[in-house]
């Protein structure tokens, strides 16, 4: 029967670690059993997988279940002898190369000697064997066949990493192909459905049937216009050229309070509270960027809170680092919801129609933006609290200032 000799697990020592080395597996065949005990016990101590056979039929059924790094075989068998065995081993395109190592208590006659060399055999040795002889030779065919598996491995990952490097590539391009369709192709006849739409509306000739029609078609020219600029940046950041900013000197509050005017005329019956700490906050930043910051975090709050509350727009410095801080009340944020919210396609709860307007975009692009900026996006949620979008900055966006940033949600409370 099969037997193996490394049952038990190998007690680790205090600088070992999680990677187990890999094992050769050696075949060792003999119908007497004290003889494969012996050759066990010689063979222990190279620590690879002994497995025994007491004949050649059981040796060739081990032969189909598993690799082998070596085989050692004894000639004298009943049935199959080891000579046979070979010469079948051999027939066998998978195991046509193990090397087999032949024991044998016969004299060394020329014509069987060379009989066995025929066979297949890559060595032979006479009984008594000497233990420090066979475990070198042994061990020869194990590091040879431990490197081969290892050549194996890596070209296997060398042959994986061609091609996600071409998955890759071919991303790349589309990505490519992606931003030049929806860039030209799709901005070109937009850009004139809205001059159209926005003409007529401006005409003061039409009727108040028309005028809805055309209102219509400006929103949802509109709508597709953002559409078409989520995409385009999302394209952007996945290709590894992240959001591109251009910052120039402005004033923060004074963006804020345009962003949250435009929003009232979207939305007349909800109030944003601005709570500013200076009536100033200057710095150097992309502004229009930071407008579409601001206009995603002001929108979802206003989506995801009840009519009658209002939503808090808040601004304030703290050393070299400027904060904003977009406040709503109502339901908090499911916790399993937190570390995925600004993950791209990812959306809160919502309403189903609310859904089919979002492509899950906007926090994702946002974060983004920010990070363009050297700042950083986080979100604290309670159902005592509400929820809040705190945006740190450094003053100057085009200069790496280390700390402002860093420990802002640790440091401050959910508001200013």
């Amino acid at each position: 029967m099969p037997s193996s000799l490394s049952q038990l697990p190998a007690v680790p020592s205090e600088d070992s670690i999680d990677v187990v080395p890999p094992r050769a597996r050696i075949l060792l065949v003999d119908d007497v059993p004290a003889n494969l005990l012996a050759l066990e016990a010689i063979l222990e101590t190279l620590g690879q997988e002994l497995v025994t056979a007491r004949s050649g039929e059981e040796a060739l059924r081990e032969l189909l279940r598993g690799d082998f790094a070596c085989i050692l075989m004894d000639v004298q068998m009943p049935g199959l002898d080891g000579l046979e065995t070979a010469r079948l081993i051999r027939a066998r395109e998978r195991t046509k190369h193990v090397p087999i190592l032949f024991i044998t208590a016969l004299s060394r006659e020329a014509a069987y000697v060379t009989r066995g060399y025929a066979q297949g055999a890559v060595d032979y040795l006479l009984k008594p064997v000497d233990p420090d002889i066979l475990r070198a030779k042994v061990q020869v065919f194990v590091d040879l066949y431990l490197r081969g598996e290892e050549v194996k491995r890596q070209a296997l990952e060398l042959a994986a990493r061609r091609r996600a490097e071409e998955e890759l590539q071919r991303a790349a391009e589309l990505g490519q192909q992606l931003v030049g369709i929806v860039g030209h192709d799709i901005r070109t006849p937009l850009s004139v459905i809205l001059t159209t739409a926005k003409s007529q509306l401006g005409s003061g000739t039409l009727d108040a049937s028309r005028r809805k029609a055309f209102e219509r078609v400006a929103r949802g020219g509109e709508r597709i216009q953002q559409i078409v600029d989520l995409l385009l940046d999302f394209t952007r950041v996945r290709l590894g050229g992240g959001i591109s900013v251009v910052p120039l000197a402005g004033d923060l509050n004074e963006l804020c309070n345009r962003v949250a005017d435009e929003l009232h005329v979207t939305r007349p019956g909800r109030a944003i509270r601005c709570d500013f700490a200076r009536d100033c906050l200057h710095g150097t930043w992309d502004l229009e960027r930071m407008a579409q910051v601001l206009a995603n975090l002001l929108d979802n709050a206003l989506k995801h809170s009840a009519e009658g509350t209002p939503v808090r727009l808040s601004t304030w410095e703290r050393g070299d680092g400027v904060f904003i801080e977009v406040h709503n009340e109502g339901a908090p944020i499911p916790p399993e919801l937190l570390p995925h919210l600004f993950d791209p396609f990812r959306r809160g709860e919502t309403s189903e129609a609310t859904a089919r307007e979002s492509l899950g975009l906007g926090l994702y692009i946002a974060h983004s933006i920010v990070q363009a900026h050297r700042g950083t996006l986080s979100v604290r949620s309670t159902e005592r609290e509400g929820t809040a979008f705190r945006v740190c900055l450094p003053r100057h966006s085009g200069v790496r200032q280390v700390g402002p940033c860093e420990q802002a949600d640790e440091t401050l409370p959910l508001t200013a």
